[in-house]
């Protein structure tokens, strides 16, 4: 089924969170001439009012001035994308409030498990939160299902100590309703992202979709900061292979007590990961900065999922106190 909306290419853009991530979706819509707002807080805030924002993919280097502001100022946008830390949303997104309008679309692109995954969800948990990444079911009562464009994202970049963006491949991003349904508000979201560089596909099962990004994040993510190991050795290295293959079978089978068969099988998911670069995963990146792991979203959040189900994971819960105690003890 198809909603009945009048279509437009969105006008008034907004990133929130101009990190690796944030910054290369940034930089790319203003390559393809689209004046995008973006919110940043701290010493990110300061770098871009002084230095404006700098990002490198191929052989091309774009330099931009985004246009800085605080939410009540920005007023209401067409479009927010939402780019932080899992950790940081329940603080964040209220604060994001002034800019969402009902018909703006909200396209968290966020790692792990996402605050909205139960909305309009349809089994038997649907309308449910998940404490970890959703404390006391405030961000599920913040915004109706209606604004928001789940995404998984697909982007390989990392944000350098002077902070330039540089991006890896070809960029990628997944757009879907949670209800499953297609529109042309997302349709003309997705071509204009397309047009600037940004892959965007529709998904009408966004949760198959998000099951094989999450699988991969937990396969992958908590194991590169116990292992130190890049993206190639972690899908190259027998021995870390081998645990990799081990949580990946353990988040497929906990899809499946949810209904969903994730969206690529074990073998394809591994394929993925081979051909990946010596790249750092975001997760090591930030333990080697000393910054919080983001393990709430990637993993205890479906731990959660998984407690509720009485589904062990014992692969996965041993990686992840590994490594949740290296990050301790640093």
């Amino acid at each position: 089924m198809e909603r009945s909306v009048t279509s437009r290419r969105p006008r008034r853009i907004c990133v929130a969170g101009v990190g690796a991530i944030g910054g290369a979706i940034t930089g790319l819509l203003m390559e393809a001439g689209h004046a995008v707002h973006v919110v940043a807080r701290g010493a990110r805030r300061a770098q871009l009012a002084a230095t404006g924002l700098a990002v490198r993919s191929g052989t091309r280097t774009i330099h931009a001035r985004p246009l800085l502001g605080e939410p009540a100022d920005l007023g209401v946008q067409d479009v927010l994308f939402v780019a932080v830390k899992a950790q940081a949303l329940p603080e964040f997104l209220p604060r994001l409030m002034p800019m969402i309008g009902p018909g703006t679309i909200v396209v968290p692109a966020v790692n792990g498990l996402p605050w909205w995954y139960f909305q309009k969800e349809g089994g038997r948990f649907d309308g449910s939160s998940v404490e970890t990444v959703d404390p006391g079911g405030v961000l599920m009562r913040l915004l109706p299902a209606g604004n928001i464009a789940g995404c998984v994202v697909y982007i390989t970049a990392q944000m350098q100590a002077d902070g330039a963006v540089d991006i890896i491949g070809a960029p990628r991003l997944i757009l879907g309703r949670p209800d499953g349904q297609r529109d042309l508000v997302i349709a003309d979201l997705a071509a204009t992202l397309s047009d600037a560089g940004i892959g965007t596909s529709i998904s009408t099962a966004i949760r198959a979709d998000l099951w094989t990004k999450m699988a991969l994040n937990l396969a992958t993510n908590p194991l590169s900061v116990m292992s130190g190991a890049t993206l190639h050795a972690l899908f190259h290295r027998p021995d870390l292979l081998e645990s990799v293959r081990a949580v990946l079978r353990e988040a497929e089978a906990l899809a499946g007590l949810y209904g969903v068969r994730p969206s690529m099988s074990l073998d394809a998911m591994v394929e993925r990961g081979r051909a990946a670069g010596p790249f750092e995963t975001s997760m090591l990146q930030d333990f080697r900065r000393g910054a919080p792991l983001e393990l709430g979203a990637i993993a205890d959040a479906l731990f959660a999922l998984a407690d509720r189900m009485g589904f062990a994971m014992p692969a996965a819960r041993a990686i992840v106190g590994q490594a949740r105690g290296l990050a301790t003890a640093r």
